[in-house]
């Protein structure tokens, strides 16, 4: 069992401040630090071991004294818990533990903290593995990551640094996001980018800490339940009379135009005049090529405008891009929703998780994207190529937009031994 952590006022150099000790005995060891904060006698507590007031701050001001006293005790004992695996832990451990957190080392006065490294991520100091610019999007993940570890800090009273991301911080922060209610895969998101974080600080050299690298020191990613549209389904809602209703009429357009290139909403609804390019084939014929720099991965894509995405061009040949204005994420989506209804895309089951959900109230702008890349997977095309068109970088990614059911293979493979059937029945007669 861990000791006891105390504090106590060393003898007073001055007058009116004294240094706050602390003092942690455990397995006959006794470890001391001073804490670098002072206090005079008259406003501590010695029975409670903490300061009278909790307006009391440190001397720079930034911090409650009780509340770093508190968080001292917890990297301490959270240490002390970590390093009791090897051994009775060394004094030099927690010492190191708790100089981490209260950066009071002078070899390295500016050795960031968990949050200060953080930021560099957030604001795109820290570029990618291939010295690329993190995405908006990207970088507005880690920000809420942040924000929602910083709530956490505070309502555990739990200090987040690198010292501190244990597994013991694991179970605790796993339980926080638990209890807000925040799916499988967020969670996953969250460990993912906590574990880039001390990587990076660990090839810095900031931490020694690799609790993190722990088999147990991960949430397992879900695989989502979406939905895609069949060729013949877009086709419908293409082809569905939108006339009276130009607000759906539009931004069905512009869902259909975005099942035909398979770029993501936020570069659909972006596509400038320059993006759009001509070249001359070999018999003379105009072909049409979307060309552009995706948002999210930088990738460049090329791809190849079919007959329907022509014709909306030609539709919306007075607009600068050629497409309908575009809208807000969640405008679209309520908008499209409705429009698929409208178009009796009603179908029931297509959610394995939720059957009774009707086929248009599982529709999203990322249905587009999805079905354009499952599509032409489902016609043969090759994945490898296909990925260059869809900016994809890992066979991996890619095959997380395939919305292909087991119950879409069952039927494939029905008909596949239907024909095979039929061929052996011709050749026994």
């Amino acid at each position: 069992m861990p000791g006891d952590v105390n504090y106590y006022l060393k003898k007073a150099t001055k007058k009116d401040k004294h240094l706050i000790i602390l003092q942690y005995k455990y397995r006959g060891l006794k470890f001391v630090y001073s804490v670098g904060e002072s206090v005079e006698k008259k406003h501590w507590n010695e029975s409670k071991q903490r300061v009278k007031s909790n307006t009391t701050t440190t001397k720079d001001g930034q911090y409650s004294l009780n509340d770093l006293l508190d968080k001292l005790e917890e990297v301490l004992l959270s240490t002390y818990r970590k390093e009791l695996v090897n051994g009775i832990p060394a004094r030099t451990k927690l010492k190191e533990a708790l100089d981490n957190f209260l950066y009071q080392n002078h070899d390295a006065p500016e050795k960031p903290s968990f949050f200060k490294l953080m930021d560099q991520f957030i604001k795109g100091v820290i570029k990618n593995r291939e010295g690329e610019d993190k995405s908006y999007h990207t970088t507005k993940v880690y920000l809420t990551v942040k924000n929602h570890l910083l709530e956490f800090e505070r309502q555990t009273k739990y200090p987040v640094d690198f010292a501190t991301v244990t597994l013991d911080f694991y179970r605790k922060y796993i339980n926080y996001l638990s209890e807000k209610k925040l799916a499988q895969n967020t969670k996953a998101k969250h460990i993912q980018v906590i574990k880039a974080v001390m990587n990076e600080a660990f090839d810095l050299k900031y931490t020694a800490n690799v609790d993190y690298r722990h088999k147990k020191f991960k949430a397992a990613w879900q695989e989502s339940d979406a939905v895609y549209l069949t060729d013949q389904e877009i086709m419908k809602l293409y082809r569905h009379d939108l006339s009276a209703n130009k607000r759906l009429e539009q931004v069905r357009d512009l869902f259909v135009f975005g099942c035909y290139v398979g770029l993501r909403y936020s570069d659909s609804s972006t596509v400038k005049p320059g993006n759009i390019i001509a070249t001359h084939s070999e018999n003379g014929a105009t072909e049409y090529y979307i060309k552009m720099l995706t948002g999210k991965t930088k990738e460049l894509v090329v791809i190849p405008c079919n007959p329907v995405v022509l014709e909306i061009f030609e539709k919306y040949k007075a607009s600068p891009n050629k497409l309908p204005r575009p809208l807000s994420n969640q405008k679209f989506n309520d908008y499209i929703k409705e429009a698929c209804r409208e178009a009796k895309l009603t179908e029931k089951g297509r959610l394995a998780t939720e059957p009774e959900l009707e086929l248009c109230d599982c529709i999203s702008s990322h249905t587009g994207r999805r079905s354009f890349a499952t599509n032409l997977y489902l016609e043969g095309f090759p994945i490898i190529d296909l990925m260059r068109v869809t900016g994809h970088r890992t066979e991996k990614s890619f095959m997380k937009y395939i919305r292909h059911t087991k119950l879409d293979t069952a039927k494939r493979l029905n008909e596949h031994i239907k024909k095979s059937w039929e061929k052996k029945i011709l050749r026994i007669a």
